[in-house]
C-alpha cells in the first residue's frame, strides 16, 4: 500500500484513498476527554451531525469491516495511555484504542473493535470502560482493498462468557 493511502483533508477529516471512506481525524475520546458508553457515543454522533462537522451531516459509526480497514500492524500511533494502536499516524495521537461499531445485538450489546489487537467483541451498551467512537462517512469500496472479514475472538473484550 502507498504511504499516501490516507489524505489529510485539512478540515479535521481524513480520506482513505483505498476504501473511499472519510474519517473524522479525532475520535470521541479526544473531543470529549472521556470514554463513552454506546448511548453516549450515539449522542456524540448526533451532535457531530447536528453541527454539520466539516460540512457533513451523514457521519455514522463504522461497521466491523470498516473499522478493521484502518488496522495496519505495521503502523503505530500512541493512544491515551501511551500504548500502541495500529492505525496511520495521520490520525491524532492520544486517542482511544478502540471504537464502537454499528454492529449491535438488539439493545443489549454493541461490537467494539480494537485498534491495538485487530479484533474485537461485544460489550454491554452501558459499559464505558476505555471505549470511544471513531466516526466515518461514505460508502465502503472494497474493490481495491479486498479487506477480509474481521477476525472474531469470542468475548475478547468482555473477557466473559457470552452475552445474555
Amino acid at each position: 500500500m502507498s504511504e499516501n493511502r490516507f489524505v489529510d483533508n485539512g478540515d479535521d477529516t481524513v480520506t482513505d484513498s483505498l476504501t473511499q471512506l472519510m474519517w473524522k481525524k479525532n475520535d470521541s475520546y479526544l473531543d470529549l476527554q472521556k470514554f463513552v458508553s454506546y448511548t453516549a457515543a450515539l449522542k456524540y454522533l448526533g451532535k457531530q451531525n447536528e453541527g454539520s462537522f466539516a460540512g457533513y451531516q451523514d457521519w455514522r459509526f463504522p461497521n466491523k469491516r470498516e473499522a478493521h480497514s484502518l488496522y495496519d500492524i505495521e503502523k503505530t500511533l500512541k493512544d491515551k495511555y501511551d500504548m500502541v494502536v495500529h492505525i496511520d499516524s495521520v490520525f491524532t495521537e492520544g486517542c482511544g484504542h478502540d471504537t464502537w461499531t454499528s454492529n449491535t445485538r438488539g439493545k443489549v450489546t454493541a461490537y467494539v473493535y480494537s485498534f491495538s489487537s485487530g479484533a474485537g467483541g461485544h460489550k454491554e451498551v452501558d459499559d464505558i470502560l476505555n471505549s470511544s467512537a471513531r466516526l466515518v462517512r461514505g460508502e465502503f469500496d472494497n474493490s481495491k482493498a479486498k479487506i477480509a472479514h474481521v477476525p472474531e475472538v469470542r468475548d475478547k473484550i468482555t473477557q466473559g462468557g457470552g452475552w445474555r
